[in-house]
């Protein structure tokens, strides 16, 4: 499912699927939702909006949802056997054992990002499962960003609470199940012929390997032979020997399957209607309005609207060129801007005092929150 315009459909033609555009599973602001989000907090984000599409549309009793990176290797039978047995819903966690190295990610990375990992979440047909998905869909549909510092990161982090709130929550610990590179410190490849299992490693006991049902390649370059994960320092996929050859498996399938077209597809909710770009800081500023009631009955991608007026006024857009997102990993300590950063606080420091320099810290992030920084706008 994409953003993309209404005659998108043609550019799936022949895959082998049906694709289904976001005006069909029930949304009631599609482009209100595609100004508020950008382009990884909108397609996780109705998720379950479109898990509730599936069984209401076709009177399903169970729906799995998979991420496009993940690949199933032997029938997902853990997973049916717990919906049979009852379940709302069947999460898999990020982590089942202590990590106790330095390296990255860590189980601190993993309060950041959540307990569980949505890439994968099955369903039922029934009143408690249904109870959940509507109460998703509300947080994801209000408060779906991608904001560590207020503590919220897209669709996955509000499933930590679903354990504690609903019934019959399955959590699978089944370690053929999700396997990534988040959890390869306890879990070992093992290749049968044509096929996999994985046994659980440093838990000090013994424990009979289990088949490998599907595994999720997060954060792989599909063109680099020799990357496991971006998002991953702990192993190389050198260091992993029981990968290299599943790993190189899956690359060629992907290359030989990848459509160059449509890879090439912009989102559909990029750009003002005159092609000026929408920046993230113009997304969180109009939506901390928009929750409010502003702009309500408005194209809010319509150049010659009231948004798009504000946001120009005050400068939260500039120009038709999209600029690539900054990490922290490009943060230089030497960087001559960073120091000048650094020598401005030090005179904050000692201008302040310790006392106020640390209510000035809670303020700056405070509004580090993009949606906060409203406050300053000169906006009646």
């Amino acid at each position: 499912m994409a953003a993309l315009e209404a005659d998108a459909t043609a550019h799936f033609a022949g895959d082998g699927f049906t694709p289904v555009m976001l005006n069909e599973v029930g949304l009631a602001d599609v482009r209100g939702l595609g100004m508020k989000y950008d382009i990884l907090e909108l397609n996780t984000n109705v998720k379950p909006t479109f898990l509730k599409y599936l069984i209401d549309s076709y009177k399903l009793e169970q729906v799995i949802y998979l991420d496009p990176d993940i690949f199933v290797y032997q029938p997902l039978t853990p997973v049916f056997r717990a919906l049979d047995d009852g379940a709302t819903a069947v999460l898999t966690p990020h982590l089942t054992a202590p990590i106790e190295d330095d390296k990255r990610p860590s189980e601190q990375d993993m309060l950041y990002n959540g307990t569980y990992n949505l890439g994968f979440v099955a369903v039922g047909r029934g009143e408690e499962s249904r109870r959940l998905l509507d109460w998703w869909e509300r947080r994801c549909l209000t408060q779906g960003y991608y904001e560590g510092r207020s503590g919220l990161f897209v669709d996955q982090k509000w499933m930590n609470l679903a354990p504690g709130m609903f019934a019959d929550v399955a959590i699978l610990r089944d370690a053929g199940c999700n396997m990534a590179y988040w959890n390869l410190q306890e879990r070992r490849l093992i290749a049968d012929g044509d096929s996999y299992s994985v046994a659980r490693i440093g838990t000090g006991s013994e424990e009979a390997p289990v088949p490998l049902r599907f595994f999720h390649f997060s954060g792989i370059d599909v063109k680099d032979a020799a990357v496991l994960s971006k998002n991953s320092d702990r192993f190389t996929l050198a260091e992993r020997p029981d990968l290299e050859r599943m790993f190189s498996d899956y690359k060629a399938v992907v290359l030989a399957k990848q459509d160059e077209q449509a890879g090439a597809l912009a989102y559909g909710f990029d750009r003002f209607s005159d092609g000026t770009v929408v920046t993230q800081l113009a997304r969180r500023i109009y939506a901390q309005h928009h929750d409010a009631g502003r702009w309500a009955g408005e194209d809010p991608f319509d150049a010659t609207g009231k948004f798009a007026a504000f946001a120009k006024k005050m400068g939260l857009v500039a120009g038709r060129e999209v600029v690539a997102k900054s990490t922290w990993r490009q943060f230089q300590a030497a960087d001559r801007r960073v120091v000048m950063v650094h020598r401005l606080l030090r005179i904050a420091l000692r201008v302040l005092g310790p006392h106020r320099y640390e209510l000035l810290m809670r303020y700056l992030g405070h509004i580090s929150v993009l949606r906060n920084q409203s406050v300053f706008l000169d906006d009646k």
